[in-house]
């Protein structure tokens, strides 16, 4: 459909907003300006501080498509369940407060799924890091046209798109409501942003499409060093995501695919090494006490070691780090770290979705 109809929009587009006053005008006016007329916006504010809220509103005003819902203070899995709630339109689609959309993701998502008959069409993203000293970095997920027509397609071929970061963010991801729905599919704490959402979502999900780029951007500031509580709790999200995965594949029937677990066993160790370089890095200013006894409690754990042992993570950096974890030798892993933090930042080359 080509005109906006407010009682059938095509696509219902999601977004919790907190404090977003410095973005969140060009992230709407990114939807505004899409090639697909026919969506609705529903976005909720969860008792923002700043002007988010009345540049909403104002913008609302001007904009039927765009509904606001005042929430007040409240997670953002609760925010974007009572988006998801008020959703009238035949998909869903997540858009972050601090982003903007390329002018035909809508278009391009809608098309692909509607000629595939899919339940989840995805695109590409890309994310801004912007880092202290005003320094800047990015980093895309994004891969070629696909289409999984069946639900073994998709899951044998699932471990490239997770690999390269893709898969877990909820960014430019269309899923039929109808689908959600009927599989109880809702957002929850756990797994880092939206990611425990996306699990849920993929469990069940058979017929699947990429679409070839980038289509959306989301800007994220990285926090200066907040200690070793920000740090553990990196590492207790890191072990619920896996274990979320793990339950995953044992739901898909593939405990035993080779690159699968290729795949899930270097994600690990790659996200375990940024755990261990936020705590002995280059940046950080805990004790070495405390930085030995962090990071035993990390390396010690079975799964550790057979990640350790399996795994193989992308660059010579984090691969040299596998033999001090094998060994169990905290004060080699934290010295080790922090001289390889200072030659080149970024030991491990996480994938996009740690920050999407």
């Amino acid at each position: 459909m080509s005109h906006y109809t407010p009682t059938n929009p095509t696509v219902s587009v999601l977004m919790a907003v907190h404090d977003a006053g410095a973005t969140v005008r060009r992230c709407v006016e990114s939807l505004q300006g899409q090639t697909l007329a026919n969506f609705e916006l529903v976005a909720v504010d969860a008792g923002s501080d700043d002007d988010t809220l009345r540049q909403l509103e104002a913008l609302a005003e001007r904009d039927m498509r765009v509904r606001v819902v005042q929430a007040g203070p409240c997670s953002r899995p609760d925010a974007l369940n009572l988006a998801l709630e008020r959703a009238r339109g035949r998909y869903v689609l997540v858009m972050d407060s601090r982003g903007w959309a390329e002018r035909t993701m809508l278009q391009g998502l809608v098309d692909l799924a509607s000629e595939g008959s899919l339940e989840l069409a995805m695109g590409g993203f890309a994310v801004s890091l912007l880092t202290g000293g005003g320094r800047s970095a990015s980093m895309e997920a994004a891969g070629e046209d696909a289409l999984f027509p069946t639900q073994h397609d998709f899951r044998a071929a699932a471990w490239g798109p997770f690999a390269s970061g893709q898969m877990l963010s909820s960014c430019a991801k269309l899923f039929l409501r109808e689908y959600l729905v009927d599989h109880e599919v809702r957002f929850s704490a756990g797994g880092g942003f939206d990611h425990a959402f996306v699990i849920s979502a993929l469990a069940d999900v058979e017929r699947v499409g990429a679409l070839g780029g980038v289509c959306c951007h989301v800007g994220r500031r990285l926090a200066p060093f907040l200690g070793s509580d920000a740090a553990m709790g990196g590492y207790r999200r890191l072990e619920e995501e896996h274990d979320a995965l793990l339950a995953l594949y044992r739901h898909w029937g593939l405990e035993g695919d080779a690159a699968s677990m290729d795949m899930l066993q270097s994600r690990y160790v790659e996200r375990l090494l940024g755990c261990i370089e936020g705590v002995c890095g280059k940046m950080s200013r805990l004790p070495s006490v405390e930085q030995r006894r962090i990071v035993a409690t990390m390396i010690e754990t079975d799964r550790a070691q057979v990640a350790a042992s399996v795994a193989h993570p992308r660059g010579s950096a984090a691969r040299a780090m596998l033999a001090p974890i094998r060994s169990k030798n905290a004060a080699l892993v934290c010295v080790q770290t922090r001289l390889l933090s200072f030659v080149s930042p970024g030991i491990a080359r996480v994938t996009p979705d740690l920050f999407a």
